[in-house]
């Protein structure tokens, strides 16, 4: 994720190595209510990502191989009048690295002045085996990202 000022740009990119999405379902994800899901047909997520970077005078891609992985991208201009307030980045995270341990979490930040970067492997050396889906490691962790990228 990058938030700058001087460029006036908020840009967040997800990149995975999972198992990619075909052509077909690239297309079909531009329409708001697709879903892969069996258990809930509506969808929403990558095209309300996409309606709103676009709104907000920003850039979205999709791109996808099957067998190799998936990135998305979007970004907004900052100081667009439409643009949503981040939220709990910080508590995001940390839940992310936290309740999905088996999946090794990147999470980069970049703004004018620094460079914010942790990971789930990071995580895990310090907690050396423990269980991090724990109150106490959840609101630590929250608090250190919370210290360090502000939001």
């Amino acid at each position: 994720m990058e938030d700058s000022a001087a460029r006036d740009l908020l840009s967040i990119k997800i990149i995975d190595n999972g198992c990619g999405m075909p052509e077909d379902m690239i297309q079909a994800i531009n329409d708001r209510f697709y879903s892969c899901r069996k258990e809930r047909k509506i969808g929403m997520g990558i095209a309300l990502l996409k309606f709103h970077s676009e709104m907000c005078n920003g850039k979205f891609y999709l791109k996808s191989k099957v067998g190799v992985g998936t990135e998305i991208y979007a970004s907004y201009q900052r100081s667009h009048i439409d643009l949503q307030p981040k939220g709990d980045l910080s508590g995001c995270f940390a839940n992310f690295i936290c309740q999905y341990q088996d999946i090794n979490f990147i999470i980069r930040y970049i703004t004018d002045d620094d460079t914010f970067e942790l990971s789930t492997a990071d995580v895990k050396e310090v907690f050396e085996g423990m269980n991090l889906n724990d109150w106490e490691i959840i609101k630590n962790l929250t608090e250190l990202i919370h210290e360090n990228i502000g939001s």
